[in-house]
């Protein structure tokens, strides 16, 4: 599963939250499970400074990061990945 958040605060903000799903279900799962050893989780955040970010699709619908921000082809100045980081 992948998800976006507008921010940090936004995703630890719902996190907490004891009105959310997120948080009486760790609270139910580390009560049932906890670290037993019958189930591992993982979770990776990473954030991204607005405009320093790139997506690639080819025959794809605009979606994800693209819906998000800006879609752009990439062609003449944009069409190889080193252009497109030194511009």
């Amino acid at each position: 599963m992948v998800q976006y958040w507008k921010s940090f605060v936004h995703l630890e903000r719902y996190a907490k939250s004891k009105n959310a799903e997120h948080l009486p279900a760790w609270s139910k799962f580390n009560k049932s499970i906890g670290s037993k050893g019958d189930v591992g989780i993982w979770y990776e955040t990473y954030v991204i400074d607005a405009g320093n970010y790139e997506c690639i699709y080819n025959n794809m619908p605009v979606f994800g990061l693209a819906k998000a921000g800006k879609h752009t082809p990439l062609s003449g100045s944009k069409a190889s990945a080193r252009q497109r980081i030194n511009s």
